[in-house]
């Protein structure tokens, strides 16, 4: 037998609550700033984040290719990723000052790290996240094992649960099989699933 994957999804309540959440310390905040930067740029990781240059970034959109897949294919997806007010402010207020074109948006890692410091200090970066993530979630009785992971899966589950197809999800994500979208979906809600039985009997004719 197969091993079961686990649905790391906030629910829709979930994650406005933890979004409406006021952090109680900058720690927090930058955690949960990152966090949902994440989630609102199509569930991208914090390796992606890190490694996120200046030249890639437009007035209204950023392109990145998945570092984790990149030279396991022959040809990489370019993941495109519109920026919205919020993506936009974070970078605003956490980006490097005065960066040229080939400098690292974010100060998390440098350019002159070789491939083991960098490792660590994403690793670094992204344990600070979990933890200040985690204890904000807590606080407002969210009681999951909440990690980085969450701000990917729950993009996947919601941008389906708003009716985009797991193919576009995947495109989005940079997924090659539309068999690993799937495994990052944790499903409908309940409402939605009453929503739709209390639909299929309404013909739209008049009695």
């Amino acid at each position: 037998p197969t091993g079961i994957k686990v649905k790391k999804a906030l629910t829709k309540e979930q994650l406005g609550n933890l979004f409406e959440t006021k952090p109680s310390s900058i720690f927090q905040q930058k955690a949960k700033d990152f966090f949902f930067f994440s989630y609102i740029c199509n569930g991208m990781n914090i390796k992606d984040i890190a490694l996120l240059r200046f030249e890639q970034l437009g007035p209204e959109f950023f392109w990145f290719e998945r570092e984790k897949t990149k030279d396991t294919i022959s040809n990489p997806k370019r993941i495109t990723v519109p920026l919205v007010t919020f993506s936009k402010n974070v970078i605003k207020k956490y980006q490097t000052k005065n960066g040229s074109p080939d400098d690292f948006v974010f100060s998390i890692i440098s350019k002159t790290d070789d491939a083991k410091e960098r490792r660590r200090k994403i690793q670094k970066f992204t344990r600070f996240i979990n933890q200040h993530v985690k204890a904000l979630a807590a606080s407002i009785g969210i009681s999951k094992d909440i990690s980085v992971q969450f701000a990917r899966h729950s993009f996947v589950t919601r941008a389906v649960q708003e009716g985009f197809g797991l193919e576009f999800v995947g495109e989005a994500l940079g997924h090659t099989d539309v068999k690993t979208t799937q495994s990052y979906f944790a499903g409908f809600e309940d409402s939605t699933k009453r929503e739709l039985s209390e639909k299929l009997l309404n013909f739209g004719k008049k009695h």
